[in-house]
């Protein structure tokens, strides 16, 4: 599985995400889509099997409220499956 979930990662785009984001009902704004698409990049492996406690705090500083809780969630939801 984590082979796959890297071919995915290696070919996301901000575009991606913003697709993705509003599929769910979110708004970002063009430096939020920077700052998860570079966190997805360079974490993708902390968020998928390690303890993302650290990176979830740095988010919170650096996106909107509203767009930090639904992230939350949605990572939260897809994580259980």
């Amino acid at each position: 599985m984590e082979i796959v979930i890297k071919e995915l990662v290696d070919k996301l785009s901000e575009n991606d995400i913003n697709n993705f984001a509003k599929k769910e009902g979110i708004n970002l704004k063009d430096e939020e889509c920077k700052i998860i698409y570079l966190y997805i990049k360079n974490y993708w492996q902390t968020f998928y099997k390690g303890d993302p406690t650290t990176l979830f705090s740095e988010l919170k500083e650096k996106l909107e409220p509203t767009t930090y809780q639904k992230i939350n969630e949605l990572y939260n939801k897809y994580k259980k499956k």
